[in-house]
């Protein structure tokens, strides 16, 4: 029998190109399978599956809020019944600060005026001006903002003094007590018949108190903590 070694030798070639091109698609495969894991291990890595060191902590800042409080006092104050002209009537008005924090302290006092007719030690009489009823001494301590303020509505002049210098306010410390601004005052000298016999006369008070730290970055000026303080001015009694 007769072989065609063409036929041998095709046959061959064309088993070896389908082996290769089996081989060529294994390898292939193996490449697409390589790329696919390391894309997934991108993938993990990217998702945030490693882990990592790490440490926390808290703290918590205390901050206790303080009080600013006073109280106004008048210890040797009595008041008296049908005064007269020239009597001088005990009245020593002070403040205790009874809060937590230092604070500046003011004292208002509104004295009542009035139209008349006054008469000098020897009686001689004075024409008549409009002068306040009382009078009195500023103790060493406090100190006179401005001038009195005139109200002809309710008939009054009204003083403002604060603890301290005209150029600083004096702090007053916890528990601490002011001197008092006056120890007493005097009824001028008026002229009967002019209508204030049997009145009842008032001197009214009013006493404020303001932090004395981080006022407009540390302004320790009378005036000007006055401006801060008396926009702000808390109700009386």
């Amino acid at each position: 029998m007769k072989i065609n070694t063409e036929e041998i030798r095709g046959t061959g070639e064309s088993s070896r190109r389908k082996n290769s091109r089996k081989r060529t698609r294994k390898g292939r495969g193996k490449i697409a399978l390589l790329l696919g894991c390391a894309a997934l291990a991108g993938t993990m890595a990217a998702g945030g599956i490693y882990a990592y060191f790490t440490d926390g902590e808290t703290v918590t800042n205390t901050f206790t809020v303080g009080r600013v409080s006073l109280d106004l006092e008048e210890p040797d104050w009595i008041p008296p019944e049908n005064i007269t002209p020239e009597q001088e009537i005990e009245k020593d008005p002070q403040i205790v600060n009874d809060g937590i924090n230092d604070e500046f302290v003011f004292l208002e006092v509104a004295v009542p005026y009035r139209n008349v007719v006054t008469a000098e030690p020897d009686g001689s009489k004075n024409p008549a001006a409009e002068l306040e009823l009382f009078t009195y001494t500023v103790n060493t301590g406090w100190t006179e903002i401005g001038s009195g303020v005139k109200n002809t509505e309710n008939q009054t002049v009204t003083h403002l003094y604060v603890y301290g210098t005209e150029a600083e306010c004096t702090a007053l410390a916890r528990e601490e007590t002011t001197p008092a601004l006056f120890d007493s005052v005097r009824f001028i000298n008026v002229v009967e018949g002019q209508g204030l016999e049997e009145t009842t006369q008032h001197i009214i008070l009013n006493a404020y108190g303001i932090q004395n730290s981080d006022i407009n970055g540390g302004v320790t000026a009378p005036e000007e903590v006055w401006k801060v303080l008396s926009n702000q001015l808390p109700s009386t009694v």
